[in-house]
């Protein structure tokens, strides 16, 4: 997504207020969503230090391997960029930034992901400062999502839908579950996707009883339950959506457990609203499944923020008073998992409103047969 200059000043701005606010005197950053949120650059995290340092009030400063001066400079403006080559070390330019800011009282707030290898040497270089996470300053600026970036997480969002209905209107009994992972992953790219926002979930038969079961090499029979959890990106921003289908037949008992599940999921919307702390969203999604029998078969919470990063604030579960407040972003996934047999599991992305939540994946809801 690409940010205009002034949306790029404010959201640095924004971060030098929250940085006075707790006393820091600057906060870097590395190759993460943080950058990306700040700058619009981005990319996988690799042997090389690659960090922006913003200070309370200098002009923010790349230190960037030359591998990546070009592209960096293609892709941002605004910022003082320091090089250093291949043969070379950091620690001379992450030196000079300390002694630049020698004379700023305060703590260095470090990027909540940055490799430890990259942290001890930042600390090396400020010896003698106290050190925080950025996230003291970057969750709440990130917490709220503008019409922006709700509106390329619905297409995120459109795109999950579309791969989901192409791959269950085929065959899907003799695939193993890496191929069916491959197939959603090929749709989602077909439909304009960057690419998938995790590692996609097939889990079939006695494997959905795991929630985070990676997709394998066991091939889906006749009679299968099959939970799909799967996303991708758009401008960076993720989708996330779960389904879950049966090969053939639904046995009465697998429709008792996904009448359950979605009383449970409908529960947890109706209770998304503005000012709802997020536990009371956790609870009513337990709730319907505690009424039902299946509330010790319950065992992860109801949902998570999402973003530029797959998991981020807010969390649906008990023990966080947090408010919801106006366009935050999450998911709700209750589950149940029956272990050896079966489990279900049904999740959309909604994003707050005034109104109430609306949810940026719609593909339907029903027990789906699947051939």
């Amino acid at each position: 997504m690409t940010r205009s200059t002034d949306a790029k000043e404010a959201r640095l701005k924004a971060v030098r207020r929250g940085m006075r606010d707790i006393g820091a005197a600057a906060a870097i950053f590395g190759l993460s969503s943080n950058l990306r949120y700040l700058t619009g650059f981005t990319d996988e995290p690799g042997e090389r230090l690659l960090c922006l340092i913003v200070g309370c009030a200098d002009e923010p400063t790349f230190i960037v391997p030359e591998l990546y001066a070009a592209e960096v400079r293609a892709r941002t403006s605004g910022f003082v960029m320091r090089v250093w080559r291949d043969g070379e070390t950091p620690e001379a330019l992450l030196s000079g930034a300390a002694k630049g800011l020698s004379g700023v009282a305060g703590r260095i707030l470090l990027d909540d992901t940055l490799w430890s290898t990259f942290a001890l040497s930042i600390q090396r270089a400020f010896a003698g400062r106290e050190f925080g996470l950025a996230s003291e300053v970057m969750e709440g600026l990130r917490l709220r999502k503008d019409e922006q970036e709700v509106g390329v997480m619905q297409r995120a969002g459109e795109i999950a839908d579309r791969a989901y209905e192409a791959v269950t209107s085929q065959k899907v009994a003799g695939l193993s579950e890496i191929e069916l992972a491959g197939r959603l992953e090929a749709e989602m790219l077909a439909h304009g996707a960057e690419g998938v926002a995790f590692q996609t979930l097939v889990a079939s038969g006695p494997n959905s009883a795991m929630p985070h079961h990676r997709a394998g090499a066991r091939r889906i029979e006749a009679g299968d339950v099959v939970i799909l959890d799967f996303g991708c990106r758009v401008a960076g921003y993720c989708s996330d959506v779960s389904r879950t289908v049966v090969c053939g037949d639904a046995p009465a008992e697998v429709e008792r457990v996904y009448d359950a599940v979605r009383r449970s999921y409908v529960a947890a919307r109706d209770a998304s609203r503005v000012g709802t702390p997020a536990e009371a969203v956790d609870r009513a999604a337990r709730d319907v499944l505690v009424k039902a029998g299946y509330g010790e078969q319950f065992v992860h919470r109801t949902g998570h923020g999402i973003g530029l990063d797959v998991h981020e604030s807010p969390y649906l579960v008990e023990g966080s008073d947090e408010r919801l407040e106006e366009g935050m972003t999450f998911s709700i996934e209750p589950g149940v998992y029956l272990p050896g047999r079966f489990g279900i599991r049904v999740e959309d992305v909604v994003v707050v409103t005034e109104e109430g939540e609306r949810p940026m994946t719609h593909a339907p809801h029903e027990l789906k047969r699947v051939a």
